[in-house]
C-alpha cells in the first residue's frame, strides 16, 4: 500500500487546531506521516503541537519556520519534506470527514492518469455550526469543473480548487517546486495549475472537509482612528475645502494603486499559466489538443498584454 502525508500549516490557531488534529489523526485509513510546519507562532500553538507529538511521535514531522515567511511558503516547506507517496494538504482550523483519506486514496488508485483529485466541503462557522452543506452549490461560478473548462478558467486567472480540498500525488512534486515567488501566486493556485496542465485531476463529489470561517482577530488601525469633528465657523469653510480636496486625491490614489495591483496580478498569474504550458511542451505530453493549447496561450498572451495597458 502507498504511503500517505497531510502537510498541516500554522500560525498562532490555538483555538481550533486540537480539533483538526484529531480528525486527521482519527481517519479510517490514517495518515503515515503529518509533516506540521509552524510560521512562528506566539500563542499555544506550538505547546498543542508539542502534546501530539509525544502522543503520536512515529506518525509527527514538526518543522517551524526561522521567520515568519505567509501562508504559501509554509506550505511549499511542508510539501517539500513530505516524504509519501500521496499528500494531502490542511489548514489549522477545518475539521475532516472520517473517511476523507480514504475516499481520496482510492480514488487516485483508480485512476492514476489523474495525479490530484479534489472534493467538496461544507462551509461552518466559529462554533462549528454548518451554514452551508456545499461550497460548489454557494459557489458565485459553477463547480466543480475539470478537463478543458478547468484549464480556459485557469487561463482566465480563476482558481477552481482550494488547498483544503486537494489530494495529490508526490509525483508532481519535482515541477510543483520551487514555487513561483510572486505574493499573487498561492500555493493552491500553482497546485491546481500544474495538475490541469500536466495530468487529469478527477471529482470526488462529496463535501469531505468542513471548512470553518470565524472572526479575522487582527483589529485594523483603519477602523480605530478616531475622527474630531470641528465647529463650524467662517475660517473653517477654506478648511473644509482643502480637506475634501485631499480626500479626492487620496481616492484617485488608491484607486490607481488598487489598479497597479490588478495589473501586477494579472502578469504574475499569467506567466505562471505559461510556464505551465511550456512544461506541457518539453514533457510532450498529449492529452490537450494543439487548438485548445493554441486558444489558452492567445488567452494567457491578451492577458499579459492588457496587463501592460
Amino acid at each position: 500500500m502507498k504511503t500517505i502525508g497531510t502537510v498541516v500549516a500554522t500560525y498562532n490557531g490555538e483555538k481550533y487546531l486540537e480539533e483538526q488534529l484529531d480528525s486527521i489523526v482519527n481517519q479510517s485509513l490514517k495518515p503515515d506521516k503529518i509533516i506540521i510546519v509552524d510560521d512562528c507562532s506566539t500563542d499555544g500553538t506550538t505547546t498543542i503541537i508539542g502534546r501530539y507529538i509525544k502522543k503520536y511521535p512515529e506518525m509527527i514531522i514538526y518543522e517551524q519556520n526561522q521567520r515568519n515567511l505567509g501562508h504559501k511558503q509554509t506550505f511549499e516547506r511542508g510539501i517539500s519534506i513530505c516524504e509519501t507517496d500521496y499528500i494531502a494538504l490542511s489548514d489549522q482550523d477545518d475539521i475532516w470527514e472520517s473517511d476523507k483519506i480514504k475516499r481520496c486514496y482510492y480514488t487516485l488508485e483508480q485512476n492514476e492518469d489523474a495525479k490530484l483529485c479534489f472534493h467538496d466541503f461544507s462551509l461552518i462557522d466559529g462554533n462549528g455550526n454548518t451554514f452551508a452543506g456545499s461550497f460548489w452549490e454557494s459557489a458565485l461560478t459553477p463547480l466543480p469543473v475539470s478537463g478543458s473548462e478547468a484549464r480556459k478558467r485557469l487561463a482566465n486567472l480563476t482558481n477552481i480548487v482550494s488547498g483544503c480540498a486537494m489530494f495529490f500525488s508526490s509525483d508532481l512534486k519535482q515541477y510543483l517546486l520551487p514555487m513561483p515567488n510572486s505574493k499573487w501566486s498561492l500555493h493552491d493556485w500553482w497546485i491546481a495549475v500544474v495538475a490541469f496542465f500536466l495530468a487529469n485531476p478527477i471529482i470526488v463529489r462529496d463535501a469531505l472537509t468542513r471548512y470553518r470561517f470565524h472572526e479575522n482577530q487582527v483589529c485594523s488601525l483603519a477602523v480605530a482612528a478616531k475622527i474630531k469633528r470641528k465647529r463650524r465657523t467662517l475660517r473653517a469653510v477654506p478648511h473644509k475645502i482643502r480637506r475634501e480636496i485631499g480626500r479626492i486625491l487620496f481616492r484617485k490614489k488608491i484607486t490607481e494603486m488598487r489598479l497597479q495591483e490588478a495589473k501586477e496580478r494579472q502578469r504574475a498569474l499569467s506567466q505562471d499559466v505559461l510556464r505551465a504550458i511550456g512544461m506541457y511542451k518539453t514533457l510532450r505530453l498529449n492529452h490537450i489538443s494543439m487548438e485548445e493549447l493554441s486558444d489558452l496561450k492567445s488567452i494567457v498572451e491578451s492577458n499579459i498584454q492588457a496587463s501592460r495597458d
